[in-house]
């Protein structure tokens, strides 16, 4: 005869059996991976409280602040145009200097946007390698499709674009 287990879990709960747990109404302690070896457990809890994380997580972290310093390179610098923009309508004399000057500087800038894509794709591909489960990895960034949005969103102030 087959054991209805949800029946024998409803008639315990009836008597009360499961009223006086310990750490009721506190949240579950998840901190062991349960498809860990003994030692790698070991490992990553030596790791963990002496301050150090597995590679994959610094890389994630790194990654995160790359995004967002590439993100403050092309606000940066579109905000710098603007007010040169507005320079050259008070002094339209002043239109060729502006312009070459900030030409020079957007040049170097798309140069180290593309440097900061290519290191910023290649961590990715490192913590993809990395990560322990497929299902948490990161997409390259599209390193031509991010170029064209920088040049979009910083035009040249050159006469003719």
């Amino acid at each position: 005869m087959p054991i209805n287990v949800n029946k024998q879990i409803e008639e315990a709960m009836e008597r009360g059996e499961f009223s006086n747990l310990p750490g009721k109404g506190k949240p579950l302690k998840l901190d062991v991976n349960p498809f860990l070896t003994p030692q790698a457990r070991m490992a990553n809890r030596l790791l963990k409280e002496n301050g150090f994380a597995p590679r994959w997580v610094e890389l994630e972290k790194e990654i995160k602040q790359e995004k967002v310093q590439l993100e403050r390179l092309l606000t940066n610098l579109k905000a710098r145009r603007e007010r040169l923009a507005a320079l050259i309508q008070r002094h339209p004399e002043r239109h060729r200097t502006i312009s070459r000057t900030f030409e020079q500087e957007r040049t170097r800038s798309i140069e180290q946007y593309g440097e900061k894509l290519d290191n910023l794709n290649r961590k990715i591909q490192r913590v993809n390698l990395l990560m322990p489960t497929r299902n948490r990895q990161y997409a390259l960034v599209n390193r031509e499709a991010a170029l064209i949005r920088f040049q979009e969103m910083c035009p040249s102030l050159l006469e003719g674009n």
